[in-house]
């Protein structure tokens, strides 16, 4: 006995599903939906997505990790240039109205020595400490008297590339000896500060 194969197709009026034997295929019948005269063809197969719901994920997630990877690396160039902002700053408070010195270059801001109240003091110059961001002026002070004195008191004018007070500073010693000499060493805490010169020197008794 041979098994009858059965096709299933549509009506082309109503659309409704027909089944019918293969040998049929093509002949005209009734649809038992509509009741109206219809050929008996195969029913067009669904189509199918352009993109499958896989690849569409796959899309999305590849999207997602290309905008973290940019976000990333727009953080990472900001913060490389806060890096090269940071040390030009530092390099300026190094290298005060100079190119290419390096780390305690002094910079001679005063013409030649001053004498006031009976001391001498050089010409004051800046420095910065190796290792670190401070900066110091820097002058040597001589007793020019023939006794001690007790309580010495300098102050320092800071000034800017252009020659403005931007601030002052200031250093204490407290005995100096009769024609002895002492280094005074004032901390700058004026980034603006380029160079400085003597302002006063007095004993405090």
């Amino acid at each position: 006995m041979t098994s009858t194969k059965y096709l299933k197709g549509e009506c082309q009026h109503c659309g409704g599903h027909i089944e019918f034997p293969a040998e049929m295929a093509g002949m005209p019948s009734q649809c038992p939906h509509c009741g109206q005269q219809t050929d008996l063809l195969l029913a067009t197969p669904p189509e199918e997505p352009s993109m499958t719901r896989r690849a569409m994920l796959w899309t999305v997630s590849a999207v997602l990790i290309l905008g973290l990877g940019l976000g990333a690396s727009l953080i990472a160039l900001k913060k490389a240039q806060r890096l090269v902002r940071q040390k030009e700053i530092e390099s300026n408070v190094q290298t005060p109205n100079t190119k290419h010195q390096t780390p305690n270059t002094k910079a001679e801001v005063s013409g030649g020595e001053e004498v006031q109240n009976g001391f001498m003091v050089s010409p004051i110059t800046l420095e910065k400490t190796a290792g670190s961001s401070l900066v110091y002026a820097v002058g040597t002070v001589k007793n020019t008297t023939d006794r001690q004195r007790f309580g010495v008191r300098v102050e320092l004018e800071l000034l800017d590339g252009e020659g403005n007070k931007v601030g002052t500073a200031k250093d204490y010693q407290q005995v100096m000896e009769a024609g002895a000499e002492w280094q005074c060493k004032a901390l700058v805490v004026e980034s603006k500060a380029a160079s400085a010169k003597l302002a006063g020197i007095k004993e405090e008794q």
